[in-house]
Order: C-alpha cells, then sequence, then structure tokens
C-alpha cells in the first residue's frame, strides 16, 4: 500500500508531530528577546522621559576622558522606585520653570572595577576633574570608591537645570557644558570645592546647592555629603545587592 514501509509503519509524520517540529525551528531561527533589565528597574524614560539625560560615562567628557566598561548607551536606568521619587521631583520644579539633569545612574559592577584599574595606574593631577590630588590618590582621598552605590540601582548623580536654556554656567572644574544652574562647581569636580556645606561659596551656588538638597530629601533621598550631586534613596529596595548587567537602550 503506498505510504506504508514493511511492517506496515507509515513515513508521514502526524500533524502534531509537524506542528511541533515547526515551533522549534521558529524558537531557534527567531529567538524570543527578553528586556536585559533584572525585576524592579527601569528606564528613567519609561517613567519621565521630561528630565534631561547627560550620561557622561557614557562618552568622552568624564574624568577618563573614553567611554567606560559597561555603558553600550547614554541611558539611565534606576530601580522604579527611585525612578518614581525623581519624577515627583521634577513635577515640582517644573512649575519653576526647573528641570533635573541626571549624570549617572545605575553604574555596573564592572563599571567601578574600570574606574578602580584606571585609578590605580596613577598619573598628574588633572586640572579639570582633580586638580589638586593625584590620580592614584582618588581612592584613598574618597573620591573614587572600591564598591559604588550606584551599582545597587538607587543612586543618581544630578543637578538642575532651566527648563528652556541648554547652557549655563561652564566650571573651572568637573563636567564641562552641562547647561545647569551655577553649583559652584561642575559634576565630578573631586576637590573639596564640591562638598555640600563647603563655604565660602557665591550666592548662587550655594542657594542653587540648597534648593537641590532640600528637594532631594523632600522625596527621601539622602546626600553624600562630599559630593552636592550625589544622592541615594534613603528606602532602597536592594541595599545590600550589586548589579552588573550593562546599560543599554532596550
Amino acid at each position: 500500500m503506498p505510504g506504508r514501509a514493511e511492517g506496515g509503519a507509515s513515513h508521514q509524520p502526524s500533524l502534531r508531530a509537524t506542528a511541533i517540529l515547526a515551533a522549534l525551528l521558529t524558537a531557534i531561527a527567531f529567538p524570543a528577546r527578553a528586556d536585559p533589565l533584572p525585576a524592579g528597574f527601569v528606564r528613567l524614560t519609561d517613567v519621565d522621559p521630561t528630565i534631561r539625560q547627560d550620561i557622561r560615562y557614557a562618552g568622552l567628557k568624564n574624568f577618563l576622558h573614553r567611554k567606560v566598561s559597561g555603558y553600550e548607551a547614554p541611558v539611565c536606568i534606576l530601580t522604579t522606585q527611585a525612578a518614581k521619587a525623581l519624577s515627583r521631583i521634577q513635577k515640582a520644579i517644573a512649575a519653576k520653570g526647573l528641570t533635573l539633569v541626571v549624570f549617572d545612574c545605575y553604574r555596573p559592577a564592572r563599571a567601578v572595577a574600570d574606574m578602580g584599574k584606571w585609578t590605580r595606574q596613577g598619573g598628574p593631577p588633572d586640572p579639570r576633574w582633580y586638580p589638586k590630588v593625584e590620580r592614584g590618590d582618588l581612592i584613598v582621598k574618597g573620591y573614587v570608591g572600591e564598591l559604588s552605590s550606584h551599582s545597587r540601582g538607587s543612586t543618581v548623580d544630578l543637578a538642575v537645570a532651566e527648563a528652556d536654556k541648554k547652557s549655563a554656567a561652564h566650571p573651572a572644574c568637573g563636567a564641562p557644558d552641562a547647561g545647569t544652574l551655577d553649583f559652584g562647581t561642575g559634576f565630578d569636580c573631586f576637590d573639596p570645592s564640591s562638598e555640600t556645606a563647603h563655604r565660602p561659596l557665591p550666592a548662587e551656588a550655594a542657594a542653587s546647592r540648597k534648593m537641590l538638597l532640600a528637594a532631594m530629601r523632600a522625596a527621601g533621598f539622602r546626600n553624600y555629603a562630599r559630593e552636592w550631586w550625589h544622592f541615594t534613596l534613603a528606602d532602597e529596595p536592594f541595599a545590600k545587592q550589586r548589579f552588573d548587567f550593562p546599560v543599554t537602550a532596550n
């Protein structure tokens, strides 16, 4: 009989077997693309796209003068709680014609290691970023950490700018051309003048720091006293855990 082999067994696969084979081939050819973010993390733009992002470690304008390991895109990633807290601040200051500007958010553990390795290579002071400190002393002086709260996902480095302007203060030390209000120094100026309570400061810079500190505290963030731009959510969800997934756009 056609279609039968010796012994009567059929060589024609069943419809069910055919469907299973097709599904397997499809899965192999087109693997499902899962979001690489762990549960509890979001991209800030998905929570509040109005917050300005100037992610320095994804480019060249940072204290390493190169892209940092783990930053595949200039994107702010945070825990959901931290992102929502920033959004509340953004809504409050938007009424005054202001916007938050974030410089760094979640930082992969590999990026922290990259910074540490670079620091230990040593070198002279850098007038733009660390004018009074040898490169090899940045860790012992507390400006670069062997570990970083950024790797827990609820720490953010940020400033405030006028919403309708792209350029404002041009500090001698720290991130250039950040387009923020005058804070006395730029982001990542590794110098005593960056301490939040440093005095003397020009009146405008002191007022900017006071305003940022009050806004962040009201939303549940605590400040790192040596850096006016550095804040961690007090009730962070991953207080004892560090992550190492890369910073990606999707």
